[in-house]
């Protein structure tokens, strides 16, 4: 599905949306994420009616057990001993414990099969079942599975109704690259009646604008160039190896925060709200920064379901107590933690591919966080005595965290592990920098007027960006401004628009995330 159709879609909805009397209108939300999605493939649906009805009934099932539980406890109360009420809760947590595996490894399997099939049977030189990768599926499989454990931990009572839970599963904007919501914010937002705000759509446009000039206008036009120069790297030094890095690092960054800012911009046109899921990460002082401010919603699923259930286990506590006897306070505290993010990026990283490359990429992120967790105590003690808090050392910590992000790109978007390698090889150790201004950047699939266009359009990303960073929450500007303003800015900026994105680099490509 085009751009176009895309929001041409999520206005037509929206209008038949504020049409339908208030009591049907979740219905209607529910009957057109299932015909976006069966768009996109009849062979899809299975899967995700899958996963919508085996964790619906396992949650329930699971609420279920604890609710007689409790009350053959209230009703026994006088008559049992304390041995036979601890024999009720463990019998009642054993059965849900069940019950949660088994929903959990079904789903998480049929994720693993066809995402991983391939890449384990070509190890045996096996035939592949050639699966179709479903739209979405890790998204929704991992937000479903997030409602599962949640229910499983007393979070909160599972859904009643499975229909309603459908719709949390399926609401269309969110299928196709996330955010990964959360049951207890999201579900109510899509069952309320919401009534029609020209205010709350004017927002929602402004972001759906703003979303479509990521994408269509930098990220597709920068396309080109990374393909090139990462198809053909044996061509070309180290320097435009860089360059290729840098317009990839820009081109991901547009592409997924600008498929976001779209699907958040036509959620807010029913006056749905979705997690953030991008807060700006290159002005990130650390590396840790950026990860709390890239794919956040992955990133707190990855802290809240892995990181803490994984550093909090009776082994992980064992370490802490050994290593505070022999290696002090400070690395006791830290070590859980350190190897908790191996854990997590070896796990984004397998998620974005069972490939080397994506492996190493994981690894590569984890080792980096595990070291600075273990650092940590004496990073502080440097900063309390040397006063870190200047302008100049901010600056540097920012550019230092985007050198080792980009480092990392390397490993994210090549094909071969070895080919990053040899990048990397070439940029510190082989720059060829006459290529720079012997014509080789002109050549690399854009056009000179391309390279004027990314540049301005990068430059009011850039500002924006910079304005957002320091407290100005730009929409809520735009919408204080007089009727007259508002609509001449936006008017100039949809004019840029429309005048820069045709013929952006010739492509029109899907969502990077679409994928996953």
């Amino acid at each position: 599905m085009s751009l176009f159709t895309l929001m041409a879609f999520g206005v037509l909805c929206a209008g038949l949306y504020y049409v339908c009397p208030l009591k049907l209108r979740w219905l209607l939300l529910l009957a057109v994420s299932y015909a976006f999605y069966a768009y996109h493939g009849l062979s899809a649906l299975p899967y995700i009616l899958l996963t919508t009805l085996s964790t619906w009934a396992g949650a329930l099932m699971i609420g279920r057990i604890a609710q007689k539980s409790k009350a053959r406890l209230r009703e026994e109360k006088a008559t049992l001993d304390a041995a036979a009420k601890k024999q009720i809760k463990a019998r009642a947590k054993t059965r849900q414990r069940v019950l949660f595996w088994a929903v959990l490894l079904v789903n998480f399997g049929v994720l693993a099969v066809i995402k991983y099939s391939d890449a384990v049977l070509s190890l045996f030189s096996a035939p592949s079942p050639g699966f179709l990768l479903p739209l979405g599926i890790s998204f929704y499989t991992f937000q479903s599975m997030g409602y599962l454990i949640d229910v499983y931990n007393g979070k909160y009572a599972p859904e009643q109704n499975p229909v309603k839970f459908a719709l949390f599963v399926s609401f269309f904007p969110q299928l196709i690259q996330g955010p990964i919501g959360r049951y207890d914010q999201l579900a109510p937002q899509l069952v309320k009646p919401h009534r029609f705000d020209l205010d709350a759509i004017e927002r929602g446009a402004l972001l759906m604008i703003w979303g479509f000039f990521k994408k269509k206008v930098i990220a597709d036009r920068a396309l080109p160039l990374v393909e090139e120069v990462f198809a053909n790297q044996g061509a070309y030094g180290g320097a435009v190896i860089a360059v290729g890095v840098l317009f990839y690092s820009l081109q991901q960054y547009c592409d997924f925060s600008g498929g976001i800012d779209l699907v958040a911009g036509i959620a807010e046109l029913f006056g749905i709200h979705l997690a953030p899921n991008f807060k700006r990460p290159y002005f990130s002082v650390s590396l840790g920064d950026f990860w709390r401010r890239w794919h956040i919603s992955l990133g707190s699923w990855m802290r809240d379901y892995v990181f803490y259930p994984f550093a909090l286990t009776r082994p992980m506590s064992r370490v802490s107590k050994a290593l505070k006897k022999h290696a002090g306070a400070d690395i006791a505290r830290a070590f859980p933690a350190a190897l908790g993010n191996i854990l997590v990026f070896l796990l984004v990283g397998i998620w974005h591919g069972a490939t080397a490359n994506y492996v190493l990429w994981g690894l590569y992120n984890g080792v980096i966080l595990a070291v600075s967790a273990l650092l940590e105590p004496y990073y502080k003690r440097f900063g309390e005595k040397h006063h870190t808090k200047s302008r100049g050392f901010h600056l540097f910590r920012v550019l230092r965290t985007f050198l080792i992000v980009n480092i990392g790109w390397y490993f994210d978007r090549c094909t071969r592990a070895a080919d990053a390698f040899a990048m990397l090889g070439k940029t510190f150790l082989d720059p060829r920098l006459p290529q720079l201004s012997d014509g080789t950047l002109a050549r690399l699939c854009l056009e000179t007027r391309d390279f004027h266009i990314l540049f301005i359009a990068t430059l009011i990303l850039f500002f924006v960006s910079l304005a957002q960073e320091r407290g100005v929450r730009i929409r809520d500007w735009l919408m204080g401004r007089t009727l007259a303003v508002r609509w001449a800015l936006l008017l100039c900026f949809f004019l840029f628009v429309i005048a820069t994105f045709e013929g952006a680099g010739g492509t029109n490509s899907g969502f990077l995330y679409a994928v996953f």
